[in-house]
């Protein structure tokens, strides 16, 4: 086992992704449930996230916040605050937001150009 004090390791490189100024769209429901969700206080965001985990390697966060401590960029589509964190935008750059109504109830969905693949939930991507 290496410890990583010996000549013979190599240093550990880290890369940090490059931040990607991000568009985004929001459907017609997904707007119509965020006006549901908001009411008429547009002061809240709506922050979209990715964690890592799930079934394929990311999983989305959507959480309705007044403020973050977290680097975001802040976009203003259809009068709502949108905060997409500078750590992840490379992976959220081009995403569609929409709500989709299900029988067992509804929930919102994430359309993205850059996933690779998905899980069958819908709720991971690589």
């Amino acid at each position: 086992m290496d410890c990583g004090t010996c000549e013979t390791s190599a240093p550990l490189e880290m890369h940090k992704p490059e931040v990607v100024d991000v568009n985004l769209s929001i459907s017609d429901n997904a707007v119509k449930m965020l006006g549901d969700a908001f009411g008429d206080d547009r002061s809240m965001a709506l922050l979209v996230g990715v964690l890592s985990g799930g079934c394929s390697g990311y999983m989305y966060d959507l959480q309705i916040v007044e403020d973050t401590d977290v680097d975001c960029q802040e976009l203003n589509i259809d009068g709502f605050r949108v905060l997409i964190p500078n750590s992840s935008s490379h992976l959220l750059n081009g995403i569609q937001i929409d709500y989709e109504d299900r029988l067992m109830g509804g929930g919102f969905k994430i359309i993205n150009p850059n996933a690779e693949s998905s899980c069958g939930c819908g709720e991971s991507f690589s």
